[in-house]
């Protein structure tokens, strides 16, 4: 063998060391949920302020509200003016990856936000999410209602 096929055979023989010590992370092994967990989407991980009013409803007041969603899916819907907890629990995807589950497995007092009464403890909610702004869709038969949450940490000419 020459020098060049030497240093070619050793090249191929590390490119797939490499790629072997790489690979992705088995998920056999995980349970359903544990998988649902992984493909969570990070965006939405934060503390957020709810805006004054809901995108569709000015009448709402909603500025009471804050966020936190932790990166294992567990989620703190609070009502930060008197402090009490409006929904507490688990997020998790639908199907289809384009709505969110709301789990509210808590315990505490079930108390959904204004113009998201009539929730159930589990129920999908629409959202949008970019670096600083996270939309989130309660649907009611015809009705819906969004609300508007912030980043804590965005620039104060981000926030409206």
């Amino acid at each position: 063998m020459t020098a060049k096929g030497v240093i070619l055979f050793a090249a191929t023989v590390g490119a797939l060391l490499l790629c072997s010590c790489a690979k992705n992370e088995d998920t056999s092994s995980l349970t359903e949920s544990q998988q649902e967990q992984s493909d969570f989407p990070r965006c939405i991980v934060g503390e957020w302020k709810c805006r004054e009013t809901p995108l569709d409803n000015s009448e709402l007041y909603s500025g009471y509200l804050s966020l936190i969603i932790r990166s294992d899916g567990n989620y703190l819907m609070y009502d930060a003016e008197a402090g009490n907890p409006c929904l507490k629990g688990t997020i998790e995807m639908d199907s289809d990856d384009l709505d969110l589950i709301f789990v509210d497995d808590s315990g505490v007092d079930f108390a959904p936000p204004a113009g998201w009464e009539n929730m159930s403890k589990r129920q999908e909610i629409g959202y949008f999410a970019d670096s600083y702004t996270l939309k989130l869709t309660y649907t009611d038969n015809d009705n819906s209602v969004t609300l508007v949450f912030d980043a804590v940490n965005a620039p104060n000419e981000v926030k409206n």
